[in-house]
C-alpha cells in the first residue's frame, strides 16, 4: 500500500511516540505499586501487632481475675504457694474449684501461641507506719504480691502486679465437745475437742454441749 509523501512520516512518528508513552506509564505504575507496598506492609504489621497486644492483655487480665477469685475463696490457696519469681504457676480452670499448677500456660488464639503465668512474693511492711516497703520491714503473712506475666513470639514479656490481702476469717460453730480437752492447735474446721477443762466441766455424758456443775 502506498501512502502520500506527507502522511507516511507522520504515522511513523506517531507509532514511536505511543510506544514511549506506554513504557513511561508502565514505569510510573511500577513505582507507584512499589511505593504503595512499602507503605501498606508496615501498616499491616502494626495492625497485627496491635491485635496481638490486645489479645495478650486480655489473657493477662483474665488470669489476674482468676487468681483474685482463687485467693478470695481460700487464702491458703495463695499463701501455700512457693514464693519468688522463680516459681511459675497457672490456674487449671477446667473444673471447680480452680487449682494451681506449676509451670507456664500456653493459649492458642487464631494462629498465635501466647504464654502466661503468675508468681507470688512475700510482702514486707514498715514497722512505724505499716506501709508496704521493698525491704527492711516486717513480713506480713496476710498480704501477698502476685505478678502475672504474658507474652507471645516476637513480642516482649509484659507483667502486671496486684496485692492480695486476707480480709476475712472463717467462723465455725462447734456443737460437739465429746472429744475432750488438750486440743491446742489451730484448725480450719470444727473438731470435737477443746483446749482445756477443769473438774467442773462435764463433756462426756452430755454430747454436744458443755455442762457447768456448780458445787
Amino acid at each position: 500500500m502506498r501512502c502520500f509523501q506527507f502522511f507516511c512520516p507522520l504515522f511513523s512518528r506517531r507509532n514511536g511516540q505511543s510506544l514511549i508513552e506506554i513504557l513511561v506509564a508502565v514505569a510510573i505504575g511500577a513505582i507507584m505499586i512499589t511505593a504503595a507496598a512499602t507503605i501498606i506492609a508496615p501498616v499491616l504489621k502494626i495492625n497485627t501487632q496491635a491485635g496481638r497486644t490486645q489479645t495478650a492483655a486480655a489473657l493477662g487480665k483474665e488470669l489476674i481475675d482468676n487468681v483474685r477469685v482463687f485467693g478470695e475463696r481460700d487464702w491458703h490457696n495463695i499463701s501455700n504457694l512457693a514464693t519468688t519469681s522463680a516459681n511459675h504457676y497457672y490456674l487449671s480452670t477446667s473444673s471447680s474449684p480452680f487449682s494451681a499448677v506449676s509451670g507456664n500456660e500456653t493459649v492458642v488464639v487464631s494462629t498465635t501461641t501466647y504464654t502466661r503465668y503468675f508468681y507470688v512474693e512475700d510482702v514486707e511492711r514498715g514497722v512505724s507506719d505499716g506501709a508496704i516497703v521493698a525491704s527492711g520491714g516486717t513480713n506480713d503473712p496476710s498480704t501477698k504480691k502476685v505478678t502475672v506475666a504474658y507474652s507471645w513470639p516476637q513480642g516482649t514479656t509484659t507483667t502486671v502486679s496486684i496485692y492480695l490481702t486476707r480480709n476475712r476469717s472463717n467462723i465455725f460453730s462447734q456443737t460437739d465437745w465429746s472429744g475432750g480437752p488438750e486440743e491446742n492447735l489451730v484448725f480450719s474446721t470444727s473438731t470435737i475437742k477443746f483446749s482445756t477443762s477443769t473438774n467442773n466441766i462435764d463433756y462426756s455424758t452430755t454430747t454436744g454441749s458443755i455442762t457447768i456443775k456448780f458445787q
